[in-house]
């Protein structure tokens, strides 16, 4: 196994200067080394068209499930031991038919819940579908959604796998909030999100003969450090569920080196390519906030946003709007009640990671290299 990763080990240069600043009121600058690993995938190739982006990780951090949509498989990745472990596939149709994979979430060890177009389901790790419902539909029949609401993304929150938390949405209406429901008592409580609901206002659509674009902001819901936690990126705030009086408590920041929300005023359509691309490199170049992770070593949590940096001499790719050529990235360290101790501007690369989490003290930040599976581990310090 040693044979087979390729490490690369150097410093980051220290975030500014690499002083920590002690000064009241402004948190300390983030101290940071840095290595690179890359996972053995055996005789298998693992699946990175879509940069790992629908996956779970265990809540022991010794696996990483990641999604093969295009053979409905799951590839079980040992963090532990950089390797892949072995792969689950799943029935297209049938009895243990999975339809499609758009997101999963864990329920204990021995369970897995799938979450695509229509439905979720209850699955074994021997591909045996345990159960199945509709979100939408006992939301429906409790009077509490009205007919055009969609589930946007749910999650399992609790070992028993009769407890979930989603995000639900009207598209059209672009209302979204935030529904606790438990399939084996038919109970479904809403709760509303207005800071959330600010993301509408930094999308856009153009369509121009049956082919156009979209920008539609990034809304998360994860659960993290024993918290469920909602947010989006157009917004350094956050939404935690307080499970002992079934009530979300509203989180704010103020940053010192980033605003704390875009800013800006833009239409939702716009009529030709040049506008959307004009919006869409404004929108992209403020701040965008990813969700927070959690250090079970520190005892902290790790949140990461970025700008993106585009090249106005690039050339535009013909059937999309121009892509950025690189982003500019920061870090936040926050405590375990998600106060801010520390931030930095950290690094620049050629893209950001879709997926990053925490393991072993080191945030890890997955990385595309020569077609392996690889992840950058930081190492924070303050």
């Amino acid at each position: 196994m040693k044979d087979n990763i390729f490490y690369i080990v150097f410093a980051l240069f220290l975030a500014c200067n690499g002083q920590k600043n002690e000064s009241e009121g402004v948190p300390p600058s983030l101290e940071i080394t840095m290595d690179t690993v890359i996972i053995d995938p055996g005789q298998e190739i693992l699946y990175l068209q879509r940069r790992v982006r629908v996956n779970a990780i265990s809540e022991d951090k010794k696996y990483l499930y990641n999604v093969d949509p295009l053979k409905r498989s799951i590839e079980q990745i040992n963090l532990n031991k950089l390797a892949l472990e072995k792969k689950h596939t799943f029935e297209r149709e049938g009895p243990n038919g999975t339809e499609a994979i758009w997101a999963i979430s864990l329920i204990g060890d021995d369970k897995l819940h799938i979450n695509n177009s229509t439905n979720e389901h209850v699955f074994n790790w021997q591909a045996e579908k345990l159960e199945s419902f509709n979100m939408t539909e006992i939301g429906k029949e409790l009077g509490h959604m009205e007919e055009e609401y969609k589930v946007h993304k749910t999650i399992s929150i609790a070992s028993d796998g009769k407890q979930f938390a989603s995000l639900i949405s009207d598209h059209e209406k672009k209302d979204m909030f935030f529904a606790l429901t438990n399939i084996e008592d038919k109970t479904f409580k809403k709760f509303p999100i207005p800071a959330i609901d600010k993301a509408r206002n930094f999308e856009i659509s153009f369509n121009n003969g049956g082919r156009g674009f979209s920008l539609e902001s990034h809304r998360y819901l994860v659960k993290e450090g024993g918290k469920i936690i909602l947010g989006t990126n157009v917004s350094n705030e956050l939404y935690v569920l307080d499970a002992t009086n079934d009530s979300l408590v509203h989180i704010t920041f103020n940053s010192q080196l980033n605003p704390n929300e875009k800013s800006g005023t833009y239409p939702s359509e716009v009529g030709n390519q040049a506008q959307f691309d004009s919006y869409y490199q404004k929108i992209a170049e403020d701040i965008n906030f990813m969700e927070p992770v959690w250090d079970e070593n520190k005892q902290v949590y790790y949140r990461m946003s970025y700008r993106s940096i585009f090249d106005e001499n690039a050339t535009t790719k013909e059937v999309q709007p121009f892509l950025p050529t690189g982003s500019e990235f920061y870090l936040s360290v926050l405590d375990k009640n998600l106060n801010l101790i520390a931030e930095d501007h950290f690094l620049t690369i050629d893209t950001y990671p879709n997926i990053y989490f925490s393991k072993d003290g080191k945030i890890w930040l997955f990385k595309n290299i020569g077609d392996e599976m690889s992840f950058v581990r930081l190492d924070i310090n303050w």
